[in-house]
């Protein structure tokens, strides 16, 4: 058995995972209020009424991502329970927290504990203001909010979106990623729940490399991708081979 996992998103239910995937997340639930996709007033699917897609691996649905709203959720605990009923009615493995929109770190890590026994993951942008809080009050925020579930002990992965729109240049990926893993370690996050996170938009096969050599040289728990549909067949290929993971497709 390997000692990595890899994983991903994807916006449609009916995309299917490689089978080499542990964890597939689905989404990305930005109207949050509602819990759907899209827009308030042009909304999409809801994890509340759609029943989790049966994967090789665990099926779990994003709450939020770029562009969510409002900011400050959960508002409340009716919120909470909506959470919570979504993913236990509908039969997903559990909730990934992708907090792009200034969430609400004390109801996320009282969310993630009720509900245990399902997964939960803490997603969040790990570039320039992450690494540079003191001159971000952006990246100052999301460092408290990575220390405060650190310290709760509630999250089973912490994944670091190390991209933009598109893959970062090779300076900026060489600046910026081996200091946030650095980084989330010193919010005494264990190794192997932290996640590296990447685009196949852009990706190139030195970038390629060097994500897995980080995920590698510094023994964290693994590689997620973003959009998984657009990864090419032979980059699925380098990251399974690098970290030793069997694809039975």
């Amino acid at each position: 058995m390997s000692d990595y996992i890899i994983g991903g998103w994807a916006q449609s239910v009916s995309h299917q995972p490689p089978t080499s995937f542990s964890y597939t997340m689905y989404g990305m639930v930005t109207n949050l209020e509602f819990l759907t996709t899209g827009t308030p007033s042009n909304p999409g699917w809801s994890p509340a009424s759609t029943l989790a897609p049966r994967t090789e691996g665990k099926a779990l649905w994003t709450y939020g991502g770029g562009g969510c709203l409002p900011r400050d959720m959960p508002a409340n605990s009716l919120d909470i329970d909506k959470i919570v009923q979504a993913t236990e009615l509908q039969q997903w493995a559990g909730v990934d927290f992708d907090d792009e929109c200034n969430m609400n770190t004390e109801r996320i890590i009282t969310t993630m504990r009720t509900l245990k026994p399902k997964q939960s993951s803490y997603t969040f942008l790990a570039g320039w203001a992450y690494n540079n809080p003191e001159a971000s009050p952006s990246g100052q925020a999301i460092n408290e909010a990575v220390a405060q579930i650190s310290m709760a002990n509630v999250a089973d992965r912490y994944i670091m979106m190390c991209y933009g729109s598109q893959m970062w240049t090779m300076k900026e990926i060489k600046a910026n990623v081996g200091a946030a893993i650095k980084r989330t370690i010193e919010h005494d996050v264990p190794e192997k729940k932290i996640i590296l996170a990447l685009t196949p938009r852009g990706l190139t096969s030195e970038a390629l490399d060097y994500f897995l050599h980080q995920v590698i040289s510094n023994r964290i728990g693994g590689l997620f991708v973003w959009n998984f549909p657009a990864l090419k067949p032979d980059h699925l290929e380098t990251i399974e081979m690098t970290l030793g993971i069997n694809s039975y497709a």
